[in-house]
């Protein structure tokens, strides 16, 4: 899998991304195989959100033991309530 770097961060992203939507609202098992598929064909950039129904409750067991390396994205929906986030990112 092509790599990329992120900016000035020095990480190395995956040009191909796994969002996160894809595991909501499946059994665990069927997650854990997804993430796993994604990870052998060196996917380490996944996103997720609060609106993707329960993909984060699927997304973080999965992760478990492979985290090192996996770049997580997370979408909010509120960030207007963080002083000086525009700064940080």
């Amino acid at each position: 899998m092509e790599k990329r770097i992120l900016g000035q961060t020095g990480e190395s992203l995956s040009l191909v991304g796994f969002g996160g939507i894809i595991v909501a609202e499946v059994d665990q098992r069927d997650a854990n195989n997804y993430i796993a598929e994604a990870i052998d064909a060196g996917v380490n950039y996944f996103d997720v959100a609060p609106t993707y129904f329960d993909a984060e409750d699927h997304l973080g067991p999965a992760l478990l033991g492979k985290r090192n390396g996996i770049f997580l994205a997370c979408k909010t929906e509120n960030r207007r309530g963080c002083p000086g986030i525009n700064g940080k990112i």
